[in-house]
């Protein structure tokens, strides 16, 4: 126990880069080879509809079928199918030919985005939103989208009307443009900015300026790990990402200003006055102060984070495909905020402060020595 109290977190502040530096190269590599393989670099992360546009596939069923869900996993396994086919993307590249554009296969199939229902009685209808035919690709006029959305179409129609003998089924596509405009995501990196600005003047009039600047790199290092996961495990970048990114930022900041909470009560006990140490003794008395700060907070820590973590967790498992674009990322976000309170922020204010503490024991013993400081008349 008594080692555990004593353990040297802060000293070993290079150890503690090296997770967020594999996780930076592993984001790297998954965005460079998914964009390699797509052709398109638009494609090395995964960018929802909402940012970039998408097709809307409805098919009217009846709640007799979505409702049961043998019929409705057997329809949609159906429909997904036709979607994702290969045949249909070999059709358009031939197309895109026909119109000299150069596009693969991999980059003409369909992606799902998520998939609801809507409507009651006999008019409820299966709704699949899926993503266009990236613009690096297609002309102004969408024709390659349009193409693919109008084969897909026929393709469900002929299997309801060969398999079901009913012609009946309402089947319609369409084509819609970014829901979520350039002033959705200005507006969410202004809020994120803002609240980034008032977190750091609250922290350096609540605690000291060195404090601020260490929970505002913490803050970045979260978001960034945040943005890295998502990137490797290729989840939506949508509306609900933008609302997992400002949740993160204004919770995952708990466990960092608790902690330094701690420091400064600590530092009150210890006096807070250097003016009897050396350089060595200020590193040894600082980092002493952090590393038993954080232990003292650690419990506090684990609870908090996995009290949350056992809620979002669930969320993710039985939720819908939209919740779980929401709790992927704030999951990411809490493991990384749970991170950088315990050693990331801590580490950078032990190093910014015992610079300034030694530059402070420095100039106090220069002027010691100084003539003019000890009185004597310099000719």
């Amino acid at each position: 126990m008594k080692k555990i109290l004593n353990a040297k977190i802060v000293e070993k502040h290079w150890i503690w880069a090296i997770a967020p530096v594999i996780i930076f190269l592993v984001a790297v590599i998954a965005f460079t080879s998914f964009a390699v393989t797509n052709k398109d670099i638009t494609k090395g992360i995964n960018i929802g509809i909402d940012f970039a546009g998408g097709s809307i596939l409805t098919v009217e069923l009846g709640s007799d079928v979505l409702n049961n869900q043998e019929e409705y996993n057997k329809h949609y396994n159906k429909i997904e199918s036709v979607l994702t086919s290969n045949e249909i993307a070999k059709q358009v590249v031939e197309y895109a030919k026909t119109l000299g554009i150069d596009i693969s296969e991999s980059a003409a199939v369909a992606s799902i985005s998520y998939v609801q229902t809507s409507g009651s009685g006999s008019e409820m209808s299966l709704v699949i939103k899926y993503d266009n035919i990236s613009s690096t690709f297609d002309t102004k006029t969408n024709e390659l989208t349009t193409y693919r959305n109008q084969i897909l179409e026929n393709e469900i129609k002929d299997y309801y009307t060969n398999e079901y003998q009913d012609s009946s089924i309402t089947i319609s596509t369409s084509y819609i443009g970014a829901t979520a405009s350039a002033s959705l995501i200005r507006t969410a990196l202004i809020a994120v900015c803002v609240s980034l600005l008032f977190i750091l003047i609250y922290i350096m009039i609540r605690f000291e300026i060195w404090s601020g600047f260490a929970a505002i790199i913490g803050l970045v290092h979260d978001v960034a790990m945040m943005v890295f996961l998502v990137i490797i495990f290729r989840v939506q970048v949508n509306s609900a990402f933008i609302a997992a990114l400002i949740t993160i930022v204004s919770y995952s900041i708990n466990n960092t200003i608790v902690v330094f909470d701690r420091v400064r009560e600590n530092k009150k006990k210890l006096g807070g006055s250097f003016k009897n140490d050396v350089k060595n003794n200020v590193v040894e008395m600082n980092n002493k102060m952090v590393n038993e700060s954080i232990m003292q907070t650690l419990t506090r820590s684990i609870n908090s984070t996995i009290t949350t973590m056992v809620a979002i967790t669930i969320f993710a498992i039985i939720g819908t495909a939209s919740v779980r674009e929401f709790a992927l990322p704030v999951i990411f976000g809490l493991i990384a905020g749970f991170y950088s309170s315990l050693v990331i922020a801590p580490s950078l204010y032990c190093l910014m402060k015992n610079s300034v503490d030694k530059r402070k024991i420095a100039k106090r013993d220069g002027l010691k020595k100084s003539p003019t400081y000890a009185g004597a008349k310099v000719k």
